[in-house]
């Protein structure tokens, strides 16, 4: 009997989104670092992939006067510093196997709107015979959420490890996590 194949989603752990950086989430530099040991240590996954934010022009998504929910001040703007992966993650990169960029020309969430250059996320996990995925990284409330609700929707078992995440909204996590669970996401705590 085959084993079923189990893939971990790092959902946009850049310096953007960072104490720092120009879109910060309290507490992504420690997810950073927790999220590099955890995998430094861990030998569960057959596939470990990065999403990042790689703004060149999205257009609305951006603006000078941002409302936070549906714009935002310009962030993740491909070619920076700021969009590459969080310098934690360069501890692990060898055990990176694929890297998605998303929003390249128009706002995107879910790392499911992304693609290496050549294949999307769904096309990815879908070669590599995926079954079940975890996802951790930034923002449990914005990117982290849509990235598990697509994998769900798209018919992959999805646990998000909420541990591995940080909140832009802290207030709201029993809101998004109970969100998640009616797609039929178990959120690990």
């Amino acid at each position: 009997m085959n084993k079923l194949k189990k893939a971990l989603v790092i959902v946009d752990v850049q310096p953007t989104f960072c104490e720092g950086g120009s879109l910060p989430v309290d507490g992504g530099n420690k997810v950073a670092k927790q999220i590099a040991t955890f995998v430094s240590d861990d030998e569960t996954y057959d596939c470990i992939i990065t999403t990042q934010d790689w703004h060149i022009d999205p257009g609305m998504h951006f603006s000078d006067e941002p409302n936070y929910q549906d714009t935002w001040p310009p962030h993740g703007v491909a070619g920076t510093d700021e969009a590459d992966l969080h310098p934690e993650l360069l501890n692990i990169i060898e055990k990176i196997n694929y890297s998605v960029k998303k929003g390249m020309h128009k706002a995107a969430y879910s790392g499911f709107e992304g693609s290496d250059g050549e294949e999307s996320l769904k096309q990815i996990l879908t070669k590599e015979s995926i079954a079940s995925i975890d996802i951790v990284g930034l923002a449990f409330d914005h990117c982290v959420k849509a990235t598990a609700i697509d994998s769900a929707q798209a018919g992959f078992k999805t646990r998000v490890l909420s541990k591995f995440t940080a909140a832009v909204s802290p207030a709201n996590t029993n809101v998004v996590s109970d969100e998640m669970r009616s797609h039929g996401i178990e959120v690990i705590k």
